[in-house]
């Protein structure tokens, strides 16, 4: 068992998805600050469990964009400059257009159904607001690349995918931005009618309306987190 808050809960999943878990929710939530140092050993003691599993979860939060390993120091959250965000998203920005504009001509019937049924769920848990903000993040995600692999075009596909890990810590915070809960459906709902009318223009400038939207969300969290630091 894992103790959180003081509380032990039962293992549901392998023991290092939970604790990567607990941790993003901690970043999330600002138990841990941006200028907090963090050990393995913290948080193996407050978890009550092994470094082993904890190590692994750090890892794979690294991998994610997340945190940053300090050398013989621990870790920290990780900081992305407005710059590094406009990098990466003025490359996300011409790789996802080409995507969707090929999932509009290569689409297939199974797959639209596909991505209606993936949105709805997204917008269930977007209404309820008890939802688990990591659940409404794998639900976006599922969104968005059941779109892209539409494209029929996987090498495509995994490049965007590990743009997205870049930032994928940073994602998390879009949900709960205010008013964003109710945004969000709209907006999907815009690109899937495009995609449904196959009709590239309007796929493309519901796309860039989304990502643009979502890139000033993180501008600002990243101006935030520094301020909060200094």
């Amino acid at each position: 068992m894992l103790k959180v808050d003081n509380t032990e809960i039962k293992l549901q999943k392998p023991i290092v998805d939970l604790v990567a878990d607990i941790i993003r929710r901690k970043i999330v939530n600002g138990e841990i600050k941006h200028n907090l140092r963090l050990s393995t050993r913290q948080l193996s003691e407050e978890l009550g469990i092994s470094r082993t599993p904890v190590r692994e979860a750090i890892r794979r939060l690294e991998s994610e964009g997340l945190i940053e390993l300090l050398p013989r120091k621990g870790f920290v959250v990780k900081e992305y400059s407005i710059d590094k965000i406009k990098e990466i998203y003025e490359v996300r920005r011409i790789l996802e257009i080409k995507a969707i504009v090929l999932a509009c001509n290569n689409i297939e019937k199974k797959e639209l159904n596909n991505i209606e049924k993936i949105a709805q769920k997204l917008n269930t848990e977007l209404q309820n607001e008890k939802s688990d903000i990591l659940a409404i993040q794998e639900l976006n995600q599922q969104l968005h690349f059941a779109i892209y692999l539409a494209s029929h075009n996987e090498t495509l596909c995994q490049i965007i995918k590990n743009l997205w890990h870049r930032v994928s810590g940073l994602l998390i915070t879009i949900f709960s931005t205010p008013h964003r809960r109710e945004e969000i459906p709209l907006e999907h709902e815009a690109i899937i009618k495009a995609l449904i009318a196959r009709d590239e223009y309007s796929c493309i400038n519901a796309l860039e309306k989304h990502m643009e939207v979502t890139k000033e969300i993180l501008y600002e969290y990243s101006k935030k987190s520094r301020e909060t630091k200094n």
